[in-house]
């Protein structure tokens, strides 16, 4: 796929503005909740009961800053350590990456550390990346403490935010977040991964994207 610049018609005959696309993935360990922040962040829904994800699902959902939109090819892939072997297909040439872990499960915590290790080691050198507490709704029984996070993600240059996909505390301030931070004046990187085990979600609610970048 060509780099392209693109711009969205209004009816009107107005520039709405750049519309510039990107690749996140989503990494952590099985259970955490990646499955369901992405089901809330395109669907606005929650399903107290996900089934796991099984090697990789693909979603699209938009998020408008201002005169750009930014469309986000989301990959959102599999816990379970068998599949740990695909997960550089999907992560190779996204430019953003969420990992994320239980804020009840401290294992969850010291998984996600790996995982960011990884992506700093063999992702896209200019790849932004999210940590992610989830289940901030059951912050009674909490064993991973904000401000340890909070810590970890300062020294490392993370975003960081505790999310809730049940109650969608912060699940689209995350995204927003990552989508600002995202350079959209400059080549964004490769393209996205290929259509394997591409699953499309109806969450695609903005103009299409006319290309991996914009200027």
């Amino acid at each position: 796929m060509a780099n392209r610049t693109g711009t969205a018609q209004r009816p009107n005959g107005q520039t709405q503005g750049k519309i510039c696309q990107f690749k996140l993935v989503l990494l952590g360990e099985s259970a955490v909740g990646k499955s369901s922040l992405v089901l809330r962040f395109v669907k606005g829904q929650f399903h107290e009961y996900q089934e796991s994800t099984i090697g990789a699902a693909f979603l699209t959902q938009t998020v408008c800053l201002d005169d750009t939109t930014v469309k986000f090819e989301i990959w959102d892939t599999a816990g379970q350590e068998r599949y740990h072997s695909l997960a550089p297909m999907y992560y190779r040439g996204a430019q953003a990456a969420i990992v994320v872990y239980d804020i009840t499960n401290q294992d969850t915590f010291g998984r996600a550390k790996t995982w960011v290790k990884e992506l700093q080691r063999q992702a896209s050198p200019n790849i932004v990346i999210a940590l992610a507490g989830n289940k901030q709704d059951l912050a009674n029984k909490r064993m991973v403490e904000f401000e340890e996070a909070h810590a970890y993600a300062d020294e490392h240059g993370l975003l960081f935010m505790e999310t809730s996909a049940k109650t969608a505390m912060n699940v689209n301030d995350i995204f927003l977040a990552i989508a600002k931070k995202l350079p959209k004046n400059e080549q964004a990187g490769a393209p996205g991964g290929g259509g394997q085990g591409r699953r499309l979600v109806d969450g695609d609610t903005g103009p299409k994207a006319a290309g991996n970048c914009c200027k």
